[in-house]
């Protein structure tokens, strides 16, 4: 179908003389906010809106201060752990007849915190705001006709401490801070993230809802059907390359110089499978993909589709990374406003594989947000969500994507769902084992 292919393929959505344009705007853009910063007062501005793009003359100058003032302190969080293959046998249909599978090993790194990482950033923060503000006094004194005044800096408001905080930690791969992993503030409440072991993924309960699936833009998006989702719990983010490291052993992301805290990317739906049935056997837990249902709830958040679309241009600003606003690159998960339900990078960042195979339409679709796996004409898989470098019209919580099992892009990732009552007998096991401790790991990787 020629329509879809055309809506997945990110250069049929460039448009080389809008992208010139936009260019032109921005920088113009840029150098009003930093004529107004530097117009005669040497105060910073009370917002973030105002905090122009540092120079890589400062950057480098503070990087290389706060790197020689705080030195790293390793300490191991999860200790290498190196699984045996294992041997899983099941009765045949014939009496006494038996079938056994090897399930391979897993083998990981061990996983590395530095202690120091909070000073580290503190120190460039530091820096940071002094150049901003030396840079803010010395534009101000040549307008005036006067030297640089000897005054002590201004404190900067804290809008702007934590804008360039944010900056640091994104300049040294730093991960972000306790509180700010700990929970979000979504309307008031707190939506924590919570993990089954040191290397999982975060997840949010999302609660059990009904909503109308699909819409009118697209035939591929008919009938609109209402679906009923039960309570299941959702990737808080986009799994990270740590993650996928941790479990795979490897990184096949194109971006690596985005660090850890990057989603994992140039992954097929065959890889993603691969990940999940490692990280089960090493939890003893059911993760998953989502359907395709699911996702889709979950992306709404109990919100309707909005019908303006400088007001979903807006929203996208806030919650999505996309071709306007990621300067043409992959970044780190949760630097974006989350969703109602407390899920970050939903739209925007990279695709994400869902379960289903993908159908033309929602004809036969199921009511109760299971998915669809099979399809005697396609063998296609759904992405859903867009990524950095499409436009808006691809970010829609109700837009489809599809793809063979096969397909591997620099913006095709994943988000990991899991059913809320664990089945496995080996998980109530593990957290049984009196050698679990606090502070400590056991051999499956969890985490009292």
């Amino acid at each position: 179908m020629p329509e879809l292919q055309q809506s997945w393929n990110p250069f049929f959505n460039l448009d080389v003389e809008h992208s010139r344009r936009s260019m032109k705007f921005a920088n113009r853009a840029a150098l009003l906010v930093l004529g107004g910063l530097m117009a005669g007062c040497i105060s910073l501005p009370s917002s973030t809106d105002g905090l122009p793009d540092f120079n890589q003359q400062d950057i480098d100058s503070c990087k290389k201060l706060s790197l020689a003032t705080v030195k790293p302190n390793i300490r191991v969080v999860v200790p290498a752990i190196s699984l045996p293959d294992r041997l899983n046998c099941t009765s045949g249909s014939m009496p006494g007849s038996t079938s056994c599978s090897t399930i391979p090993g897993i083998k990981y790194p061990a996983i590395e915190e530095d202690l120091n990482s909070d000073a580290r950033v503190k120190v460039l923060s530091e820096c940071l705001l002094a150049k901003l503000q030396a840079r803010a006094a010395l534009a101000a004194a040549q307008r005036g006709g006067n030297r640089p005044s000897s005054a002590p800096a201004l404190a900067a408001p804290p809008e702007l401490s934590a804008q360039v905080e944010a900056k640091a930690r994104q300049l040294l791969g730093a991960p972000a801070s306790v509180a700010a992993q700990a929970a979000d503030t979504v309307n008031g409440r707190h939506i924590q993230g919570r993990k089954d072991c040191a290397i999982c993924p975060a997840m949010v309960l999302i609660p059990a809802g009904s909503f109308s699936m699909g819409s009118s833009s697209h035939l591929t998006e008919q009938p609109i059907h209402q679906v009923a989702i039960s309570s299941f719990l959702l990737g808080k983010y986009e799994v990270t390359q740590g993650e996928w490291m941790a479990i795979m052993g490897s990184n096949p992301s194109a971006n690596t110089a985005c660090g850890e805290r990057c989603p994992v990317e140039r992954i097929n739906w065959n890889e993603a499978q691969t990940f999940i049935h490692r990280l089960n056997q090493l939890t003893g837990l059911n993760y998953r993909l989502p359907s395709e249902a699911e996702w889709e709830y979950a992306a709404r958040a109990g919100t309707t589709l909005s019908t303006d679309p400088e007001e979903e241009v807006e929203q996208l600003q806030q919650n999505a990374w996309y071709s306007k606003n990621s300067k043409g690159h992959v970044h780190p998960v949760g630097q974006k406003a989350p969703n109602r339900f407390g899920l970050h990078d939903m739209q925007g960042n990279v695709w994400e594989w869902v379960e289903d195979a993908f159908h033309e339409n929602y004809l036969g679709a199921h009511t109760d947000g299971q998915a669809r796996r099979s399809h005697s004409e396609t063998t296609k898989r759904v992405l859903r969500g867009g990524s950095w470098f499409n436009e808006h019209k691809l970010l829609r919580p109700h837009h489809r994507n599809s793809d063979s099992p096969e397909a591997r892009f620099v913006f095709f990732g994943l988000r990991l769902a899991r059913d809320v009552t664990p089945t496995s007998a080996r998980l109530k096991e593990a957290q049984a084992d009196p050698a679990t401790t606090s502070g400590k790991v056991n051999a499956s990787g969890l985490t009292p």
